[in-house]
């Protein structure tokens, strides 16, 4: 339960042997390979440079995420709401994983892709061809005549005109002479326009246009690739659209059918992607002359695995020291299969520094203690415990996904006991439908406090504000802590232990009235915790004039990482806890209350309504507040406790070596997904 220790090593080598060095660290899979400075060295800049590597592995990873972005264009993935954020689980076998990398044919299945994309693309084009046709045809879909009529002779002009019923009037009486020598036949109208067909001879264009100026006629646009009547325009772009929907299906079906090389691909993404991060680690060592340098942190219990390294590479030198306070140490975190899980917050939030402390322990019991006593419902609690028992069956070996309902499992669990405890079991859903059965008995037998009253009321919040006062004090303990392990002594005792022994010994005084002995060891108390934080703000600086000053403000918090204030805002904040868990059981109550009326008002159906409306209102209560559950337990967690003692700054922890990150490996003869 704690951040893992490691060693820094460098590692001299002849220049010749550093690809082969490289290679067998990554093999081993145990050194996280840092950058190396050439201001690490003295006059490093003059006599050391960075290599600088080739990269090899950056067109098969394009190629890879290009299949996939294919992929994702034609939609192939049909997930459910739940599952389309939860990774699938894809699985091979070693044997199988090794075929894959050394057989694949990546190039033949990118250049196959990208050709059914470009079928794909000119497919669209063709259908959206058709479609504008379409749209052409519905237009004109009274015209009489052969559409070829259109396209004119070696005598006749011809085009259909769009015009409002009123220019045409107008032209029928103005132009009367010249309307006898063409043809002219509107044949089709809506509420303000008229389409009207015009043939005529090519020696009466000019006559033609300054009609069309006149009587502001607008000329439909002729396609080239009509000839025949409307009804056969019509059957030649249907059956067109038919063939061309047939081939994108042929398409889809095949792109499906490549897809299901998915896996193998993942498979090559992870092997491809840490052979990239090798050539990367290649360019962090130090090249000189004749030889290079390597920097890097191993983990102390596999030190023991690289010391084979200076037999195998003549020449080679390595050296094994503690890191210094100066180094961006990364940071690899060790907890038990009970806090593991809750790593995923930690690193959510970002890792603490390698010279700090690991908080998991302290987040799975808060996180979990939190969320149950702000959902505080026993039935919410329980479908939540039993969902995470139904993804955690069905997503058995996905490590991510069994950590992320690990969490909710925890705080589903206490949500169970709180929700006992305050007679919160969806809502008041026993008291309003079975109000005297034997259950209702049972279930209400276990209550210790009622928060809708008022003294129950009284009592949540004082413990809600209670825990976050120990909470508040925990993480003084843990700052305190690790100030004495920096060596920060005075730090340590003044701003830990006085804070440590000012805010008990102020809270006591509430209690000890009626005990004039504990009371006068109390105010000694006091005075102590007072005489510490003085002295801390005294210490902090060093003008004489303003040490008076920054003694007392060091108590209200300005100078001290701690103060009054900050004591009672965090504290406070924690009665939402007592305002969240009241909620939830006031909207589950007010669900029931409303079903139970709605259902008795309409009579026999009314136990119908009465379950859909249960249905709904229970389903929305369990959604929005667990999710407030969730978002306010992390809240309290990363900025009222970590806000205390908590130094983020960490880098994780990744040692040099295949990183299968989309796919796991079985040693069984059994692969697929799960």
């Amino acid at each position: 339960m704690a951040i893992e220790k490691l060693k820094k090593i460098h590692i001299v080598c002849p220049k010749e042997v550093e690809s082969g060095l490289i290679d067998k660290l990554y093999k081993l899979n145990v050194i996280h390979i840092a950058t190396l400075s050439p201001e690490y060295i003295k006059d490093g800049r003059k006599y050391f440079a960075h290599p600088v590597v080739e990269p090899v592995h950056d067109e098969v990873l394009f190629k890879i995420e290009s299949i996939f972005t294919i992929f994702k264009n034609f939609n192939i993935e049909n997930k459910g709401l739940i599952s389309s954020f939860l990774p699938e689980d894809e699985i091979l076998t070693e044997s199988d994983f090794n075929r894959v990398i050394k057989n694949f044919d990546l190039n033949g299945l990118h250049e196959e892709v990208q050709g059914l994309l470009g079928r794909e693309a000119e497919s669209v084009k063709k259908l959206n061809k058709l479609k504008e046709e379409k749209t052409y045809i519905n237009s004109i879909s009274d015209f009489p005549f052969p559409y070829s009529i259109l396209f004119g002779t070696e005598q006749t002009e011809s085009f259909i005109g769009v015009m409002t019923k009123k220019k045409y009037k107008q032209l029928i009486l103005n132009e009367a002479q010249f309307i006898d020598t063409i043809f002219v036949y509107p044949f089709s109208s809506d509420k303000s326009k008229t389409k009207v067909f015009f043939l005529y001879l090519k020696e009466d264009g000019q006559k033609i246009e300054k009609i069309v100026k006149k009587y502001l006629i607008e000329k439909m646009q002729i396609l080239t690739n009509f000839s025949g009547f409307i009804e056969e325009e019509v059957a030649r772009i249907l059956n067109k659209e038919t063939e061309i929907l047939k081939e994108r299906k042929v398409i889809f079906n095949k792109v499906k059918e490549l897809y299901s090389s998915k896996a193998k691909l993942l498979a090559l993404r992870d092997y491809y992607s840490s052979h990239a991060k090798k050539e990367k680690a290649l360019s962090c060592l130090l090249e000189g002359k004749n030889f290079g340098i390597i920097r890097g942190f191993v983990r102390e219990n596999d030190c023991s695995k690289i010391e084979h390294i200076e037999k195998e590479f003549d020449n080679t030198f390595i050296s094994v020291t503690e890191p210094a306070v100066y180094d961006a140490v990364p940071v690899s975190l060790k907890n038990n299969a009970l806090f593991r899980p809750f790593e995923m917050l930690i690193k959510m939030f970002g890792l603490p520094s390698y010279f700090a402390m690991d908080a998991t322990p302290f987040v799975t019991i808060f996180f979990s203690l939190f969320f149950g006593l702000a959902l505080g419902d026993a039935f919410y609690g329980l479908l939540i415990v039993l969902g995470c028992l139904y993804f955690l069956k069905r997503y058995r070996g996905n490590a991510g996904v069994e950590k992320f309902f690990k969490i909710f499992l925890y705080a589903g669990f206490i949500a169970v006991i709180v929700g006992f405890l305050t007679g919160s079991i969806a809502g008041n859903f026993f008291l309003t439908y079975f109000p005297n059965h034997l259950i209702t008995r049972m279930l209400y037998s276990m209550q210790i406090i009622d928060p809708a009253s008022t003294n129950g009321s009284m009592q949540f919040i004082a413990f809600s504000i209670g825990l976050g006062i120990l909470v508040q004090l925990i993480g003084i303990l843990l700052s305190m802590i690790i100030s004495f392990r920096r060596k920060r002594i005075a730090e340590g005792v003044f701003n830990g232990l006085g804070w440590l022994i000012f805010i008990p010994s102020i809270l006591l005084l509430f209690f000890v009235n009626q005990y004039p002995q504990i009371k006068m060891l109390d105010y000694t108390l006091i005075a102590i915790g007072s005489v510490l934080l003085l002295a801390g703000g005294w210490v902090s600086v060093r003008q004489p004039l303003f040490k008076p000053v920054a003694a007392v403000v060091n108590i209200y918090g300005i100078r001290s990482s701690y103060g009054i204030v900050s004591f009672l805002g965090d504290a406070l904040s924690y009665s939402r806890l007592f305002v969240l868990g009241l909620s939830t059981s006031i909207l589950a109550s007010s669900f029931n209350l409303v079903s139970k009326l709605m259902g008795e008002l309409l009579g026999p159906l009314g136990i119908f309504i009465t379950l859909l409306l249960l249905l709904f209102g229970h389903g929305l209560t369990v959604i929005m507040n667990s999710l407030g559950a969730f978002v306010h337990s992390i809240r309290l967690n990363f900025l009222e406790f970590f806000s205390r003692f908590y130094d983020i700054g960490g880098l994780e922890f990744m040692p040099l070596g295949l990183e299968l990150k989309n796919i796991r490996l079985v040693p069984n003869e059994r692969g697929g997904k799960k």
